[in-house]
């Protein structure tokens, strides 16, 4: 059986924002999200800043999901609670694709703390470190 991001992640179209796993590790991943005319968090085409961080979240809970999956197991639930010192610095439209590589740091009271960016055509426009509390 292969990995199903849509099966094993909470996220739905049109809200999920990470298309295809291209790599991961124990504490790392890549991800993939096109941004398409349907997507949401779209103002006149351009991906609204907000977006990004989300693109920075899901990409950690794709993570988790695909190390659940490889154990057998359900995947946890989670949500954002926390951007810090995240730079943004570039924006995203409609058409664009998006690289996103974060890595897990630590995990401290349910909570994953995690680095990463978010590139296109490998000039990052999000930077910075992110949590996210987790149960399940």
């Amino acid at each position: 059986m292969n990995f199903d991001l849509l099966t094993m992640m909470e996220h739905k179209p049109p809200m999920l924002l990470v298309d295809e796993i291209q790599e991961a590790g124990d504490d790392y991943i890549v991800t993939a999200f096109s941004v398409r005319p349907d997507a949401l968090f779209l103002d006149g085409g351009v991906l609204r800043t907000e977006a990004l961080a989300e693109v920075m979240a899901q990409s950690v809970a794709a993570l988790n999901a695909y190390k659940a999956w490889k154990n057998g197991k359900p995947s946890e639930k989670g949500f954002l609670v926390m951007l810090k010192k995240v730079v943004f610095s570039g924006e995203a439209a409609v058409g664009d694709t998006l690289r996103c590589r974060m890595e897990i740091t630590d995990f401290l009271a349910q909570t994953y703390i995690a680095n990463g960016q978010v590139c296109k055509e490998g000039r990052v426009i999000a930077d910075g470190e992110i949590r996210i509390y987790a149960w399940g």
